[in-house]
């Protein structure tokens, strides 16, 4: 959650260059940078799978990770194993307004918190991830938690339907 600036010093012709930090590149627009939807759309249609990897791949949009992927399908209400070619447009324009969301409150509740000093391990105002077994805030079911491929995910059966269905 977060951009690099690029300050052209007036030295090197003042092209921002990717290469020179190698985990930039390929990686998509940042979640908060106002992407269209449109372009949300036309970049998930490139990739198959279920929407939760799908969503933290940094070279379909940069700036969702584990937790906020749970968090974010959460509050739209889409399962993460819900494979991304099967969601109804509906459900698209949804996870696309969820996903800024989701990130501004989290970013206002940290900025509010810790000020400046922003800690990516204050988790305790997530709705869901990483918490198995707990009531779900919006139903009062519970929430269920699975690792594969040492990635916790964590969701309500009940608020996010759809088969767990892995193959």
């Amino acid at each position: 959650m977060g951009k690099v600036y690029w300050i052209d010093n007036g030295e090197d012709g003042g092209d921002a260059q990717d290469d020179l930090v190698p985990q930039y590149v390929g990686l998509g627009p940042d979640v908060l940078s106002g992407i269209t939807f449109e372009e949300f759309q036309t970049r998930l249609k490139k990739f198959n799978g279920e929407i939760k990897g799908v969503l933290t791949r940094g070279s379909f949009i940069s700036g969702i990770g584990n937790a906020y992927s749970d968090e974010i399908l959460f509050a739209a209400g889409i399962s993460p194993f819900k494979k991304c070619r099967a969601l109804k447009p509906d459900e698209l324009q949804t996870l696309h307004t969820q996903c800024r969301r989701v990130l501004e409150e989290a970013t206002e509740t940290l900025r509010e918190r810790m000020g400046g000093d922003i800690h990516k391990t204050v988790r305790d105002f997530l709705a869901v991830h990483n918490k198995g077994g707990q009531p779900c805030p919006k139903c009062g079911g519970n929430i269920t938690q699975l690792t594969a491929n040492q990635r916790i995910t964590s969701y309500c059966r009940h608020c996010q339907p759809g088969l767990l269905i892995r193959n």
